[in-house]
């Protein structure tokens, strides 16, 4: 079984965050929006990061992915509305 691993500062089940999730067999982990949680994040396979409620802290998240060489991909889970904020620096 596959593993996601969920980063967000939302307090609701992982399914509210992104309701196609509860329809997924695989493994969801759920981390806070903080780039002290990669320090224990157990292994994963896909990284999802939460920017609906806090795109600075999104932004920040993607670069410190970026920054460490992250193999793993990085999906953004944004609003309609974040999505003019995503540009390339993000990584």
């Amino acid at each position: 079984m596959s593993s996601v691993l969920l980063m967000t500062g939302a307090v609701e089940p992982s399914d509210h965050v992104l309701p196609a999730l509860g329809l997924l067999s695989h493994q969801i982990r759920v981390l806070p929006l903080e780039a002290t949680a990669l320090l224990d994040a157990p292994p994963a396979e896909v990284i999802l990061v939460d920017g609906r409620n806090d795109l600075p802290g999104a932004r920040g998240l993607c670069r410190v992915l970026r920054a460490t060489g992250c193999a793993q991909p990085v999906l953004l889970i944004v609003t309609e509305g974040g999505l003019a904020a995503v540009s390339p620096d993000w990584g």
